[in-house]
């Protein structure tokens, strides 16, 4: 090949090249975030609405329970947090820490009772709502209701709450 055609050849290649390089980076600036195209999972708030099929007062009121709720359980949670990071400071005292172990143990156990009952609480106050035929369907669902706020049924982390607040709702205290 003379040295004409060899430089004719590199120059369609090396244009071949950057226009390859040009569609690939459009490509990848152009395609939507990864999540943003799917709708967000249902919240155990969002499933009991649908699955009892609640009226607008309903709802509304079910709001209200569902952000007292939340309230509480952030304080819950909070709490049992500076217990834990209380007792597992407290191993720093070495042969002391055992009589205020126990006593760290007691109030951990404490406040999980509390969360237990405040939870108990929210699901009967949410039952009362429900119309008879509704309670029916409550009694039913409660249990994926339960997996769904532990993190779905394979388990996992609670999630932070119930879900946000309705789009139409009073913002969260």
């Amino acid at each position: 090949m003379n040295e004409n055609k060899v430089i004719k050849l590199w120059r369609w290649t090396v244009l071949l090249l950057v226009l390859c390089n040009i569609g690939l980076m459009l490509t990848i600036w152009l395609k939507p975030v990864a999540g943003n195209n799917h709708p967000r999972p249902e919240t155990p708030r969002d499933y009991i609405v649908r699955m009892l099929k609640f009226s607008e007062e309903q709802t509304r009121q079910y709001d209200v329970f569902v952000r007292e709720h939340q309230h509480a359980m952030r304080q819950l949670r909070h709490e049992a947090m500076e217990y834990r990071e209380q007792l597992f400071d407290n191993m720093k005292n070495d042969g002391k820490a055992g009589a205020n172990a126990d006593s760290l143990i007691q109030l951990i156990a404490g406040n999980q009772k509390q969360i237990e009952t405040v939870t108990y609480k929210h699901f009967v106050q949410v039952r009362a709502l429900c119309t008879d035929a509704q309670k029916t369907e409550f009694d039913n669902i409660i249990g994926d209701v339960m997996k769904k706020m532990s993190g779905g049924p394979h388990g996992g982390p609670p999630p932070p709450d119930d879900g946000p607040p309705p789009p139409d709702g009073p913002p969260h205290p």
